[in-house]
């Protein structure tokens, strides 16, 4: 990177906010699970929006490009950068909760508070944010409302892009759009803040939110149950809705050899049946405290065992039991590492087609790789399967990833051949290009023109989604 403007970098934020050590570097450039490493000349990190704007500035007049980076949880390598000259803009120290409103249930926050410090202090202030991810310990505000994130409570709350009330962007040349308004109905010309929700960080940084809260529930029910089918996940899915009026906040499939990976590698789990093919996570949220509650959703379980829709089922008895469930779920990705390398599919189709598609995807997958391990789970309320391959015991991790680009491909293809999406919650980065490229083409020339008109330099996250 040219020094001159290192220098003018590094006196916006100060010496110890910058990092240029190469070993200092190496966490901001590597995707956690080692797909993708990068390159970068500085490593900032703004206390301010008005820093953010003054470090834009200088990126703009000097054409030197800016890839925004959160708690670098992502897995399309969005956040990655891959060229010496470019500056990484790491916004976690921008993480102060700015206000909290009960009337409007609203709080406004900064983008580089955690998921984790978000729903605690909504806790602590009696009210709820209902988005719920297994990094949420880790990832920004920030970089959930660039990538749109998704997580378990998508059936119930919707995506985050549902939870946004406001944003504050910095423009590429370094202006600020101050928006952080409460207004649910705001019909003033086009929404400007869907267009920054879900970009990934190629328009603008988002530097704060005003996002929606929720009444803090009384009591969660927490259940599992052995199934035979995802087929029969659906049904008990619409059974549930269709007959109990505790809404339904969460529902979770995971396949045997999720768990199994599971209560292998990760202390303190436990598999909840003896034998099993599927299991079915729910979670019930009430704003009232019930005594028949659990009397109701046992009721429920007990039908759809007498109908042969699920085979047994198990409410969790207290806090303690119901996070140990939860932590089977949340616990799947990281037990995955331990299996060596892992093909990731994040998609999406109409509820109908999900048994269809995962019996398809396994058959391709053991056609295409003899051996290979499929971790399967998902939210299945909302149509999205997390169609995990991991390598096979007896080939080498390069070898397993040599199948990569053919699997993908006709996994991509059974998916848009049920009218689903190859992304439905990781975004596109540099992984889902390609795909982009091919299934996408109008809505991509769209994409290009939103593109140019904001950033004429491109000088946002070059490479990423798009490319021109």
């Amino acid at each position: 990177m040219n020094k001159e403007i290192l220098s003018k970098l590094i006196r916006i934020v100060g010496a110890s906010n910058a990092v240029t050590n190469k070993a200092d570097m190496a966490k901001y450039l590597t995707e956690w699970r080692g797909v993708y490493k990068g390159k970068a000349g500085v490593i900032l990190k703004p206390k301010t929006t008005k820093e953010v704007s003054k470090i834009l500035k200088v990126a703009y007049d000097t054409n030197t490009p800016v890839i925004t980076q959160g708690g670098n949880t992502g897995l399309v390598g969005g956040q990655i950068s891959f060229d010496p000259d470019h500056i990484i803009l790491n916004l976690v120290r921008l993480n102060k909760v700015i206000c909290i409103n009960s009337l409007d249930r609203s709080i406004t926050v900064e983008s580089g508070l955690t998921l984790m410090e978000l729903q605690n202090f909504c806790i602590q202030n009696n009210t709820f944010f209902p988005l719920s991810l297994a990094s949420e310990g880790t990832c920004t505000i920030g970089g959930n409302i660039a990538t749109n994130a998704g997580g378990v409570g998508v059936l119930y709350y919707g995506n985050t892009r549902d939870l946004v009330l406001g944003l504050e962007v910095v423009t590429p040349s370094g202006e600020i759009i101050h928006n952080l308004k409460t207004l649910v109905k705001d019909n003033t010309g086009y929404s400007l803040k869907d267009i920054f929700v879900g970009s990934e960080g190629t328009l603008g940084v988002i530097t704060a939110a005003t996002l929606k809260t929720f009444p803090l529930p009384k009591e969660k029910y927490t259940a599992i149950l052995k199934i035979n089918s995802p087929k029969k996940s659906i049904k008990t899915l619409r059974y549930i809705q269709e007959n109990i009026s505790t809404p339904l906040t969460a529902f979770e499939l995971m396949n045997k050899l999720s768990v199994q990976f599971v209560t292998k590698n990760i202390p303190n789990t436990i598999s909840p049946f003896s034998d099993f093919k599927w299991i079915v996570l729910i979670e019930f949220s009430s704003l009232e405290t019930n005594d028949n509650e659990i009397e109701k959703i046992q009721s429920i379980l007990n039908k759809l065992m007498e109908l042969d829709i699920i085979e047994d089922g198990v409410i969790s008895s207290s806090l303690s039991q119901s996070k140990e469930m939860w932590k089977l779920r949340e616990s799947i990705s990281e037990s995955q590492k331990a299996e060596g390398g892992s093909i990731k599919n994040d998609i999406s189709v109409p509820i109908k087609f999900i048994d269809e598609f995962i019996k398809k995807g396994i058959s391709i997958t053991k056609e295409i790789i003899p051996g290979s391990r499929c971790v399967i789970f998902g939210h299945i309320g909302d149509g999205n399967i997390h169609f995990n391959i991991s390598q096979p015991i007896k080939i080498k991790k390069d070898d397993f990833f040599k199948f990569e680009k053919k699997i993908r491909k006709k996994l991509v293809d059974l998916t848009m051949s049920l009218d689903g999406s190859f992304s439905a919650e990781h975004g596109i980065g540099v992984t889902r290009k390609a795909e982009l490229k091919k299934y996408k083409k109008d809505e991509l020339n769209i994409m290009k023109g939103i593109k140019k008109s904001i950033d004429s330099k491109n000088i946002l996250n070059p490479g990423k989604i798009i490319d021109y």
